[in-house]
């Protein structure tokens, strides 16, 4: 299990009191709203920085007719 550390932020107050409606009408703690909105942001925001990444290396669109001919020239088929 991993150790729990803590962590404070400010906020401003429209959020904070959207989070507080929130948890309050749906019975969730703000614990786990905000730790769960974290990780899906952390994950989208990893997410979007490996497509750039990938971006980056592609080498885009080949026409198949001129795959084709490279891998015969390489003794592929």
């Amino acid at each position: 299990m991993s150790s729990m550390q803590v962590f404070a932020t400010k906020l401003p107050s429209d959020l904070k009191k959207t989070l507080d409606q929130v948890c309050h009408n749906l019975g969730l703690r703000k614990n786990f709203v905000v730790e769960t909105a974290l990780r899906e942001k952390l994950e989208d925001l990893l997410d979007t920085y490996d497509l750039g990444e990938a971006e980056k290396e592609a080498t885009g669109f080949h026409n198949w007719s001129e795959v084709k001919k490279e891998l015969k020239k390489k003794g592929r088929r």
